[in-house]
């Protein structure tokens, strides 16, 4: 009974499709939690060759059983906040929940007046929206 309750619950929770498309962290339309990208990359434990990845029941695995350069079967799992344009073709991307109490009433500002000096305010961010004059 155990079992089938964690399988529904894995089915039926969030699975941030719709969230942080065009960029690397922020809330999740459909659930509201606060997400970060984060990208896995597989490596070979014997010859350090780059492996194809794949997200298996919420684990990171190769996409093969055994590295195609050496045949060993141990592998390294690596995690990068960016990811370069190199690695696309071997990474993983997860969107992982941040735990973190992320302040959503107040959003900081940076005010240039086209002068030598910056200024710093903070502004209410749900609700009601107020312009800023310099």
């Amino acid at each position: 009974m155990e079992k089938i309750k964690k399988l529904l619950s894995e089915i039926f929770k969030c699975h941030h499709k719709n969230a942080i498309l065009h960029s690397n962290e922020g809330f999740c339309p459909d659930c509201g939690k606060y997400l970060k990208k984060s990208y896995y990359i597989i490596r070979c434990a014997h010859c350090d060759i780059k492996r194809g990845a794949k997200k298996q029941f919420e684990n990171i695995v190769p996409t093969e059983k055994f590295c195609t350069n050496c045949g060993h079967n141990e592998y390294i799992i690596e995690k990068y906040d960016k990811l370069n344009i190199v690695d696309i073709n071997y990474a993983i991307e997860v969107k992982e929940v941040i735990e973190e109490n992320i302040p959503i009433n107040e959003l900081e500002i940076w005010i240039d007046n086209n002068q030598k000096k910056e200024e710093k305010k903070t502004v209410p961010l749900i609700g009601q929206m107020r312009y800023l004059q310099g």
